[in-house]
C-alpha cells in the first residue's frame, strides 16, 4: 500500500469512529477547502485529512479547523495575545482550554516539530503530544494501532510503568524545547532502573537528568539545582541497592560535575 493510500485508510478509520462529526470536503473545481497558509508546506497527513473533510469534531470536544481557517485563526491569536511565535506554528484546532498547534519546524530547530497542546492562559507553554495531526486524532479516539505518541508522552508513560526498554527508546529521541523537567524525571527513572541492574550506564542517565534540571532552573540557580539533582540521583541509586553508583553520584555532587 502506498504512503498516500495508507494515510487515506487511516483517515477513513478516524471518520468511521462513533461520534466523529465531519464537514465534507469540497470537490471539483476549487477543491481543497480553502487556502493553506501561504509559503508553508502542508504535511501529507494533513493533506490527506483535508482531502476527506473540511474540519471535524470529536466526541471529547476536540475541534479541528477547516483548512481555510488555519491562517486566519493563527494570525488572530498571535495578534490578539501579542505572541512571539515562529511563523511555522499554526493553530489547527482546540479542546476545552487548550489550543492545538501544528509545529512545522521548517528549519529543524525544534526536534522535528509535531502537534502541540498549549493552554489558553499560557500560550508559550508548549507540550508536544504527537508527531502528526492524524496520529494525534488516532490517540484521542483510541484507534487500534494508533501512531506512536511524541517521545515526551512516551517517556512519561514508560516512566510511570517503569518500563526500561520503552523509556530508553523514548529518551533516545530529541525532546521538544521546554520539556526539560519531563526529561529530567524520565532520565532519573531510567537511571534508577539501570541501577537496579547494577548497570553503570545509570550514571549517563543520571547525568542527563541533572543537565535537564539545570537547563530548566531559573537564572542564577544552576549551581544549587545541580547539587540537588545529583543528590536526587544518589538517593535513587541507593534505594535501588547500587551503592557504587550512589557513591559516584555523591562524588559528582561534591565536585559540582
Amino acid at each position: 500500500m502506498s504512503a498516500g493510500g495508507d494515510l487515506a485508510s487511516r483517515v477513513a478509520s478516524l471518520l468511521a469512529c462513533a461520534g466523529v462529526e465531519a464537514r465534507p470536503a469540497s470537490t471539483g473545481a476549487g477543491a481543497g477547502a480553502g487556502a493553506w497558509p501561504q509559503g508553508l508546506f502542508e504535511p501529507p497527513d494533513v493533506a490527506a485529512l483535508h482531502a476527506a473533510v473540511d474540519g471535524l469534531a470529536l466526541p471529547d470536544g476536540t475541534l479541528i479547523l477547516p483548512r481555510g481557517e488555519v491562517a486566519q485563526a493563527t494570525a488572530w491569536l498571535v495578534e490578539d495575545r501579542s505572541l512571539d511565535w515562529p511563523d511555522d506554528l499554526l493553530v489547527v484546532g482546540e479542546r476545552e482550554d487548550l489550543v492545538i498547534v501544528l509545529d512545522l519546524d521548517v528549519e529543524g530547530a525544534r526536534a522535528g516539530g509535531g502537534v502541540l497542546e498549549v493552554p489558553t492562559d499560557g500560550l508559550a507553554s508548549f507540550q508536544r503530544v504527537a508527531r502528526t495531526v492524524v496520529g494525534y486524532l488516532e490517540r484521542r479516539l483510541g484507534v487500534a494501532g494508533a501512531e506512536a505518541a511524541s517521545p515526551e508522552v512516551r517517556a512519561r508513560e514508560a516512566a510511570a510503568r517503569r518500563d526500561l526498554p520503552a523509556l530508553a527508546g523514548a529518551l533516545a529521541e530529541p525532546m521538544y524545547p521546554g520539556a526539560e523537567r519531563q526529561t529530567a524525571h524520565a532520565a532519573l527513572t531510567l537511571g534508577a532502573l539501570l541501577s537496579e541492574r547494577g548497570d553503570e550506564a545509570a550514571l549517563d542517565a543520571f547525568a542527563r537528568s541533572v543537565e535537564a534540571r539545570v537547563a530548566a532552573a531559573p537564572r542564577g540557580a544552576a549551581a544549587p539545582e545541580r547539587l540537588a539533582a545529583w543528590r536526587a540521583c544518589e538517593i535513587a541509586a541507593r534505594e535501588a541497592g547500587a551503592e557504587a553508583i550512589a557513591a559516584a553520584c555523591a562524588a559528582r555532587a561534591r565536585g559540582g560535575g
